[in-house]
């Protein structure tokens, strides 16, 4: 159990920047807001008791209607789902509704290495390179063993002059002086309490609250790249009998993941499939399951195996769940030709991602 007061301190604390170069009063001032949410399954809505419908963005969206706000919110989550989903995603769940403000919420479910960055700030550049970009707002948790991708990330949000949440900075010194222990926040797996979803949703509010008093400033010109961000630019090309690019009599059938509703079932059965298409980069997904019927796909990219020349989606740590491999590297534009050769089992291709 978290008192209230404490909580409430906690949220203040956390509050690591309103960012810089954002015009608060315009935005804050209307009677509306658009608020998107990508992440993992702590977005998705998991608690330490399971899933929980009241979670952190239901519980923020109760609040700042509280506050006099009419609030629409999209949610894009799935459990164990990375900057690369989301990338992929944000165009159809999130963009489309041209939110005012979005959060992302990857701290624990990226790792510090260079691939993990470049996913993330793709999808950060995506969202801040619109024709009329939202207010990108980094949701910093941390997991039970205080891991945190903040390594990276709160360089990312001073070079962007993004506001940030960071949790450790206002749990951590709680824990510490024996206030609460960790299990009044989370589980061993890292998702919140219901008081720790309540806490995160205090911790946004606490920030949507401060900014309320902050006037307009002039928007700041997007700065070059952190790192890189080749990826920005990435399509979802979806499982789809009528897309032109890809050859095969592969059936399209339902799939239980809400993000990925559908995908070509390859199987020895069933066949292969070619995909010949001009592009700068190309990312295959794929399901992962533990199941005994998750199979293996020989892959083949311009005539050449690729390394690993199979794709395995049987796995111990699967349960339905997104993969990717990036088929073609970020590179110069030219004609690639991807073919994959089901060699056991079933292989549920979710769609490419295109740059």
């Amino acid at each position: 159990m978290i008192p209230e007061k404490l909580r409430r301190q906690i949220a203040a604390d956390a509050l690591q920047s309103c960012g810089s170069g954002i015009r608060w009063h315009s935005l804050l001032h209307q009677n509306k807001l658009k608020i998107g949410m990508i992440g993992g399954s702590v977005t998705q809505g998991y608690s330490a008791a399971g899933f929980r419908p009241a979670a952190y963005p239901t519980l923020l969206g109760d609040g700042l209607r509280e506050l006099g706000y009419d609030i629409e919110s999209y949610v894009c989550a799935e459990a164990g789902m990375g900057s690369m989903e989301g990338n992929l995603l944000a165009d159809s769940q999130i963009l489309q509704h041209q939110p005012d403000l979005v959060v992302l919420e990857f701290a624990i479910n990226e790792t510090t290495l260079r691939p993990s960055v470049i996913a993330f700030e793709s999808l950060l550049r995506k969202l801040l390179c619109q024709p009329e970009p939202p207010v990108v707002c980094f949701l910093l948790i941390r997991s039970m063993d205080d891991y945190s991708c903040e390594s990276f990330m709160l360089p990312l949000a001073e070079h962007y002059g993004l506001p940030c949440v960071r949790l450790r900075k206002g749990l951590n010194p709680v824990l510490e002086r024996g206030e609460l222990c960790w299990a009044d926040y989370g589980d061993p797996e890292s998702h919140p309490t219901d008081d720790g979803h309540r806490l995160l949703a205090d911790c946004l509010l606490h920030l949507i609250k401060t900014a309320q008093s902050l006037p307009d400033e002039p928007p700041k010109p997007i700065p070059d790249p952190w790192l890189d961000a080749p990826y920005q630019a990435m399509r979802y090309v979806l499982p789809d009998a009528d897309c032109s690019a890809v050859q095969t009599a592969a059936p399209i059938c339902p799939r239980q993941n809400h993000s990925f509703p559908t995908a070509f079932l390859l199987s020895p059965d069933t066949g292969g499939m070619r995909m010949q298409i001009e592009c700068e980069a190309l990312l295959i997904f794929y399901e992962a399951h533990h199941l005994p019927e998750y199979g293996a796909c020989r892959i083949i990219i311009d005539g050449e195996p690729f390394n690993p020349p199979v794709l395995h989606s049987n796995s111990i740590y699967g349960w339905g769940n997104a993969k990717y491999v990036i088929a073609v590297p970020p590179g110069s534009r030219a004609l690639h030709t991807v073919t994959l050769e089901p060699t056991e089992g079933n292989f549920y291709v979710l769609g490419f991602g295109i740059c």
